[in-house]
This record gives structure tokens, sequence and C-alpha cells, in this order.
């Protein structure tokens, strides 16, 4: 098995429970997903769900079809590292750190920190584009 297969199934296991109740689980399954630290809102509850779902059936793709899915692996780590730096950092510098769902931040900051070194950047970007 491959770094990169692994990584496809590491995005399946965190996102069957998550991306699902955040998308199907009403207000409640928002809270418990996003651990009650976001006001409810229907519209970016279902906007977020959506993206984990996307992102989970993605994964699923990328089973079978590693390198032509990796793309999504870059997607996470760009999407992930901006919302690291543009809500959880300030709020952490300005002793807010208690509006930080911990959890969410945890997996992203694992998934910044290890994807850039196993997505196929060659195969990526220099199989597929032609200059």
């Amino acid at each position: 098995m491959t770094p990169l297969v692994l990584a496809y199934i590491f995005n399946i296991i965190v996102l069957i429970p998550i991306g699902l109740m955040t998308m199907l689980g009403g207000e409640k399954g928002g809270q418990l997903a996003c651990q009650s630290k976001f006001p409810e809102s229907e519209g970016f509850r279902t906007i977020l769900g959506s993206l984990w779902t996307a992102i989970l059936i993605g994964s699923v793709l990328g089973l079978f079809f590693p390198i032509t899915m990796s793309a999504l692996l870059l997607i996470q780590v760009i999407y992930k590292t901006l919302w690291l730096l543009v809500y959880a950092m300030p709020r952490m510098l300005n002793q807010r750190s208690n509006e930080v769902p911990w959890g969410i931040a945890s997996v992203f900051f694992i998934i910044i920190v290890s994807y850039p070194w196993i997505i196929p950047w060659g195969q990526l970007f220099f199989d597929t584009v032609r200059w």
C-alpha cells in the first residue's frame, strides 16, 4: 500500500462520519461535527457537508485512480492551510483559542504537514500539463 493510497484511506475514515453528519445530521449533527464552536447556519452547514462529502467520494475514487485524483489532496492542503491561517491562528494569537474546534484543527494540521510529501507533484503537473 502506497502513502498516496493511505492518504485517501485517512480521508475516508475521517469523512464518513464528519462529512455525512455535517450534511445530513441537521443542526445537532452540524454542531457535533464542529464541536459546537460555530453558530448554526443551515446554508453553511450544508455547503461544508457537501464539500466534505465530495472529498469523501473523490477519496474513494482515489483508491482506484490514485494519481488522477491527487489534485484533490492539493485542494485539501490549500483550503485547510487557509482556514488555519485565517481563522484558527488569529484566535490562538489573541487568547481566543477556546473558539477553535481543536479536533478539526488537528486533523487539518496533520493533513497540511503530511500531504505535501505524499502528493506526486511531477505526475500531477508535468505528466498532465503540456506547456
